[in-house]
């Protein structure tokens, strides 16, 4: 006869009670001490118990290691199922914290705004600290802004961000800014006369040259402007061909009138340690005519322009028409038309001089206008006007010509 003897173990996993049945099996030589076997059995009786008890053993160990197996697994899922949990709550809140600076690039003495955003935890709710060159700036509850001077040229410029979260987190971020000193200047090239002491306006449709130049008094050490890297924008748009490494120049043609140039440049070093952008905005200026009386001897007095009305006291006077912001391009070419006009009557006179007489000696009145453009720029042209008084006795409606 064989019998059926079963164990049950208990094992807690995760709070849950697992309870496993060990089945063993027993076979009539088990019994012996209340049986006795037959003696004419004996050989075949034990033969027969002895393989019984040989593959019971082996099912006894298949369950238990098929058991041990399954326990292991449901431990190790477990284990992994708490890890993936704590993972999923601790990333997201240091991964989606949004840092904006305003401007993005700035320059030496530059004002910095710094502004956190989270879209997986409540920074209104959190501890949030400040550190500004190992010191601490500010500290409180939701204080996601934070605006503060840049550093001086080379100077380098650190920033730390600490957040305690309401739910015990922490988070911690790093800033930092190493501007350049850059010194943008623009120059129009538009016709001033000699001795002027004011810059060259720019004229519509004029050429203009923007030059970046490093700072040298700056801290840290001096830069050479071929030794940087020069991305070029206008109104936004990055200019190919002009942008790279020592090009710290930028020459292109003014706007029209109505129209709004903005350049920028950003400088950089080889290795992006230090950088800044420098901005500027284009204004534009009309051309305009002064006259200036011409001496003989002295030649054109450039000290003192002539107003709107002059009185001419001698017989003759020679005028000079000077072109203020008119394009001064170096061509053989004469590109400046002038057409003047005495009482509203033309003159064939296609020069920047003119020499008015008075040889009838009388008195009077004269208009003397000056009409000037640019053959090949539309928007750049200019007028003039002079009102002569000459001769000391009475007014004469005859002028006399000039």
């Amino acid at each position: 006869m064989h019998f059926v003897r079963s164990l049950k173990l208990g094992f807690v996993i995760g709070g849950v009670f697992l309870a496993p049945v060990f089945v063993f099996a027993q076979t009539a030589s088990d019994t012996a001490t209340s049986t006795p076997p037959q003696p004419t059995a004996t050989t075949t009786t034990t033969v027969v118990a002895t393989t019984t008890k040989k593959t019971a053993a082996e099912i006894v160990s298949s369950i238990q290691n098929s058991i041990f197996d399954k326990i292991r697994s449901q431990l190790q899922q477990l284990t992994e199922t708490t890890l993936s949990s704590m993972t999923s709550e601790s990333t997201p809140a240091s991964n989606d914290l949004d840092i904006k600076t305003s401007p993005q690039n700035p320059g030496p003495y530059q004002q910095i705004t710094v502004t956190i955003e989270s879209y997986s935890t409540d920074l209104d709710k959190a501890s949030i600290r400040w550190t500004l060159n190992g010191k601490i700036a500010s500290n409180g509850t939701g204080q996601r802004k934070f605006s503060f001077q840049n550093g001086a040229g080379g100077e380098t410029t650190r920033l730390n961000i600490s957040i305690y979260t309401n739910s015990g987190q922490s988070i911690t971020r790093t800033l930092s800014w190493r501007p350049l000193g850059v010194t943008t200047l623009w120059q129009a090239t538009t016709y001033t006369p000699p001795f002027y002491r004011g810059k060259a306006l720019l004229a519509p449709g004029a050429r203009v040259k923007v030059v970046a130049l490093p700072d040298n008094n700056s801290k840290g050490n001096a830069l050479s402007a071929g030794n940087l890297a020069y991305v070029w924008k206008m109104d936004g748009t990055t200019v190919e061909g002009v942008s790279g490494y020592g090009k710290n120049s930028f020459t292109f043609w003014g706007p029209k009138p109505l129209e709004n140039k903005k350049v920028s440049v950003l400088a950089s070093t080889v290795d992006d340690s230090a950088k800044t952008e420098s901005r500027i905005s284009l204004t534009l200026s009309q051309p305009m005519i002064l006259f200036y009386e011409s001496d003989p001897l002295l030649g054109i007095l450039y000290n003192h322009a002539l107003s709107s009305d002059y009185n001419l006291s001698k017989k003759e006077l020679s005028l000079s028409a000077e072109p203020y912001y008119f394009s001064n391009e170096e061509s053989e070419d004469q590109i400046l038309d002038y057409n003047w006009s005495l009482n509203g009557t033309g003159i064939n006179n296609n020069k920047h001089t003119i020499t008015l007489r008075n040889d009838t000696g009388s008195s009077g009145d004269s208009i003397v206008s000056l009409a000037m453009s640019n053959i090949q720029e539309t928007y750049q042209k200019a007028t003039q006007t002079l009102l002569l008084h000459f001769g000391g006795g009475e007014s004469s409606t005859n002028a006399p010509l000039f």
